[in-house]
């Protein structure tokens, strides 16, 4: 299991997540639409924040992001357990899981409450990873 990081390590990290949701400077043009959750993780993973990138920030923070269950999320965490490509199908739930966690801080980043929410959630799953 991953070390888990220290609370001012997270909430670095999540400061940082939200300034580059709001940043205007690393959202494509507004005529652009993604076609799901993934492809909206796929190109902002790869966007700068801070002096490295939100992948690495996610790769990071994994103990501390919630895990979203959706119907895709729970097949492929399921089949994972009943097929031989176990590591491929746990990487691929956890990344749709980070996905689903890039879209929750932009949702939240531009709301002062709903943001306290986030670190609140994201405070207590580092603490209970502690353990």
């Amino acid at each position: 299991m991953k070390q888990s990081i220290s609370r001012n390590e997270l909430c670095g990290y999540l400061n940082l997540l939200r300034e580059t949701m709001t940043d205007g400077r690393n959202f494509p043009p507004s005529h652009i639409r993604f076609f799901d959750s993934r492809s909206f993780y796929y190109y902002f993973s790869k966007r700068p924040c801070g002096d490295v990138t939100v992948e690495e920030i996610l790769i990071e923070m994994e103990n501390c992001i919630p895990l979203a269950i959706t119907e895709e999320s729970l097949q492929l965490f399921l089949s994972a357990y009943k097929k031989d490509d176990c590591p491929y199908l746990a990487h691929s739930f956890l990344e749709s899981s980070k996905a689903d966690f890039l879209l929750l801080v932009r949702h939240a980043a531009k709301d002062d409450g709903k943001w306290q929410a986030v670190m609140s959630l994201c405070e207590g799953l580092r603490q209970k990873n502690l353990s």
